[in-house]
């Protein structure tokens, strides 16, 4: 941190862009943020949600291939920014090459994790899973881990559906007490009840545009956005979640 240069970034900035070209990683010291992956034709999906102690961009460090994935912040926040070489050399100098390995190895690991739920759970244990992420990832400080400044739209697009696919369980769980919900904010007061009816609200598994990928999608299905099914008639293809 001492050896980047600090800055501070508004929420909805990109931090990282996919495709991108790298030379360089962001510390984050606060604010959360999410890493998306696009396709060309403008659909995306959540691959992870960061926080404070997080590394962002190391992959394209390691490999010096394009960004991978986009990161935009979800609030604002603070980051301290350090050139490949620099981070490379900080790295060695510490003697934690070994543990940012396994860093690394398990972003991948919880990525792949992540990509077989959002094939094959429900509406609302995947939005429960997304919900569950961003609480985790504000870390010790953050005043109001518990509110999400996410609107009903960018949450869906998050699953890669429609906002009309999660607004039932959303109101589902309203009238529960479990969560409030305001213009472009959710806030949630109860996660161990919002986790329990997860188990038991429904929600329809519909993409947020259509496609012509060679699979017709049935009413009350849909497909993941690599075209398979969602609930599991073909497997999900393997995404690079580099960032």
């Amino acid at each position: 941190m001492q050896h980047g240069v600090r800055r501070h970034h508004s929420a909805g900035e990109w931090l990282l862009r996919q495709g991108s070209p790298g030379g360089w990683v962001l510390l984050c010291l606060a604010g959360r943020s999410k890493v998306v992956y696009a396709e060309p034709d403008g659909r995306d999906v959540l691959l992870a949600v960061r926080g404070p102690g997080d590394v962002l961009g190391e992959f394209s460090s390691r490999d010096g291939l394009p960004r991978s994935a986009t990161v935009q912040a979800i609030e604002p926040g603070i980051t301290s920014t350090l050139s490949d070489q620099r981070f490379t050399e900080l790295a060695e100098s510490f003697g934690i090459t070994e543990k940012l390995s396994a860093y690394v190895m398990g972003k991948m690991r919880e990525s792949a994790s992540h990509t077989w739920r959002l094939a094959y759970r429900t509406t609302a244990a995947r939005l429960t899973e997304v919900i569950g992420m961003l609480i985790e990832s504000a870390g010790p400080d953050h005043p109001h881990p518990n509110t999400i400044a996410m609107s009903q739209e960018e949450l869906a697009s998050a699953l890669g559906l429609v906002r009309s696919a999660i607004t039932p369980v959303l109101a589902e769980w309203k009238a529960a007490g479990a969560i409030a919900t305001s213009r472009g904010r959710l806030q949630i007061l109860d996660l161990a009840s919002l986790r329990r009816l997860a188990v038991s609200s429904s929600g329809q598994n519909e993409v947020r545009s259509s496609d012509t990928l060679g699979h017709t999608a049935q009413r009350g299905t849909g497909r993941s956005t690599d075209g398979s099914t969602r609930y599991g008639r073909t497997r999900p293809a393997h995404r690079d979640s580099r960032r």
